[in-house]
Formats: structure tokens, C-alpha cells, sequence
């Protein structure tokens, strides 16, 4: 089974989703820490409790859910995670080009 890979002060890129006071877009964030289901984050945004957020760096993305924020950061509950965002690409490419070929034969 594949596990998350990274280190601390991990560069990462963070969307908040479903908050207007955060604004859309990516915002550049911090992997502090991780304990099991969840990571400390450290961002310029500070989302509310319970809302969803995406994380992505080095081919790797995370959907969650804040918990709590705190001095310095706060934590997100981990949902779902993809560890490998190039092999999705490819099976996109990949079905995109079988519905061509379906569609001009």
C-alpha cells in the first residue's frame, strides 16, 4: 500500500472550498505535522472549522475537513486522498481518446 510522502515544512498548495472569507484560488501552505488521519497546516488563511479544503504538492492530492485552527496553523481530517495525480491524467487522456474513436467510427 502506497502512504503520503512528506517532510516537514512541506510545500503545498491549498484551495478552500465552499468558504467566500478565504477567497477562491490556491493559497500557499505548510505541512507542519502529520498524526494519522490528520495535518497541521500553516497558511496565510485561517478557513473556519468544518469547512473543506483540497491539498496538493508533488503529485499528491487530499481532500479534508478543518477541525480546529489554533496558533500557527490548524488541523484537517483527511477524507480522501490520490497519491499519484500523473496517473490520473493519463487514464483521462486515455478515455478521452477511446470516446473519440468511438465517436468517429
Amino acid at each position: 500500500m502506497r502512504e503520503l510522502n512528506w517532510k516537514p515544512e512541506q510545500s503545498a498548495e491549498l484551495t478552500v472550498l465552499g468558504d467566500t472569507e478565504c477567497g477562491s484560488g490556491g493559497h500557499p501552505a505548510r505541512i507542519l505535522e502529520f498524526s494519522g488521519k490528520q495535518l497541521r497546516l500553516a497558511t496565510s488563511v485561517a478557513p473556519k472549522s468544518g469547512v473543506a479544503v483540497s491539498l496538493e504538492w508533488d503529485g499528491q492530492l487530499l481532500l479534508g475537513q478543518v477541525l480546529n485552527s489554533e496558533p500557527g496553523g490548524f488541523w484537517v481530517e483527511i477524507q480522501h486522498m490520490l497519491l499519484d495525480i500523473a496517473a490520473l491524467n493519463w487514464q483521462k487522456q486515455g478515455w478521452q481518446r477511446l470516446v473519440g474513436l468511438r465517436d468517429a467510427g
